[in-house]
């Protein structure tokens, strides 16, 4: 099936060359102007035999109405651009399809699936790790619930404004400048992939600075600490929470390294002290822990075998233990492993014995936990007077 105007045509073709493997045949059109052709496969596969009969069949089909509606509105697309003055080129073309078939441009939603799915394959293909990945779909997610924000938005209706709006609402939410410079990046990549695509011209990062800043590390002080473990919950939910943060506290681990404890996983060296020696799940990077004795009576509190939740969960039931203990900074399951490794920096453990705790590569990674405390330093100067 084909239509021609002056330099101008439109083909449809199911090509038995083609087979899937399941059996049936991309349709593609074909698309032909000045010389120059396209060819593009559509969401439909057929039997090319019945895609002949189909298409020269009197009687309307399913697949003939598709077929023609999209001719249509290329045809549509081209007085468009006639009417308006407009470059009528194959680019155009391909911009238009590449947009959903309409000349107002691609939606926010639209670009975030093709992006998603180029950086999907690039995961596959080894180029970018799962975390990776991950970090680009967290960013898309916050940025679609921002109010401003609707997925059916057209790119070019996206300006810098939204961008701005969504930096101070991520402050708002007492994120990190760190985290949050991330997401930023994340989403101007999406931007750029638009232009470099031809699926956009717009660009709402232009004139916009990231500024990422150097992380700003919360902690809870020894007596945060102990406020908690001495205040007694409502609950057992909340008793359970409690003794996860704890722990959390005494040894350094993040969530997802404390989610899959088993307990094999603790050891005894021949003095009968008692250790942990595993890999992180995020990095791969062995980790060492010599479990003190706080830590070892919420293990044997629970049989080594601590009452695990969802990640989500425990942040939410985190932060009713911050308002019941009266702790003004925001309670999240990483706050316990800043306050492990800066009490023990506090404590004149060395960089490199901290860093092989929390699982570092190297110091650089352990530097950004190396806070004093106002009373450590009282406590070195005293050693002045």
């Amino acid at each position: 099936m084909s239509h021609f105007t002056d330099t101008f045509s439109v083909g449809f073709y199911c090509r038995p060359s083609r087979k899937s493997p399941k059996g049936g045949c991309p349709v593609q059109m074909g698309i032909n102007l000045q010389g120059e052709r396209f060819f593009i496969s559509l969401p439909r596969k057929a039997n090319p035999r019945q895609f002949k009969k189909m298409m020269a069949s009197q009687l309307p089909n399913d697949l003939k109405d598709y077929l023609k509606s999209i001719e249509a509105r290329l045809y549509h697309f081209q007085t468009e651009c006639i009417q308006n003055g407009k470059p009528f080129t194959m680019n155009a073309i391909k911009l238009f399809i590449k947009s959903g078939y309409t000349s107002q441009g691609i939606t926010f939603q639209k670009l975030v699936d093709e992006y998603l799915k180029s950086m999907y394959l690039k995961y596959k293909g080894g180029g970018i790790t799962w975390k990776r990945y991950r970090k680009y779909e967290i960013a898309i997610q916050h940025f679609l619930e921002y109010d401003e924000v609707k997925p059916d938005m057209l790119v070019a209706e996206i300006k810098n404004q939204h961008i701005l709006g969504f930096k101070h609402k991520m402050m708002s939410n007492d994120y990190e400048n760190s985290t949050i410079a991330g997401w930023l990046q994340c989403l101007k990549s999406v931007f750029m992939f638009g232009i470099r695509n031809d699926f956009s011209k717009n660009n709402p990062f232009f004139g916009f600075k990231i500024g990422k800043k150097t992380k700003v590390v919360r902690f809870l002080t020894e007596e945060e600490v102990q406020r908690i473990k001495d205040r007694e919950m409502p609950n057992e939910r909340l008793k359970k929470v409690k003794d996860l943060f704890l722990f959390q506290c005494y040894t350094g681990l993040s969530y997802g390294d404390m989610a899959l404890l088993k307990p094999k996983d603790f050891q005894s060296n021949e003095e009968g002290i008692q250790y942990l020696r595993k890999n992180r799940v995020k990095t791969g990077i062995e980790f060492f822990i010599v479990l003190l004795p706080d830590a070892l009576d919420i293990l044997k509190r629970y049989n080594y075998e601590l009452p695990l939740l969802s990640n989500m969960k425990y942040n939410a039931y985190l932060k009713e233990i911050g308002t019941l203990c009266k702790i003004e900074k925001p309670m999240h399951s990483h706050i316990g492993r800043h306050t492990a490794a800066t009490y023990l920096l506090n404590k004149s453990v060395p960089m490199e014995m901290v860093a092989k705790v929390l699982g570092h590569s190297t110091t650089k990674q352990t530097r950004h936990y190396a806070k004093l405390l106002d009373r450590s330093v009282f406590d070195e100067f005293k050693k002045l007077m």
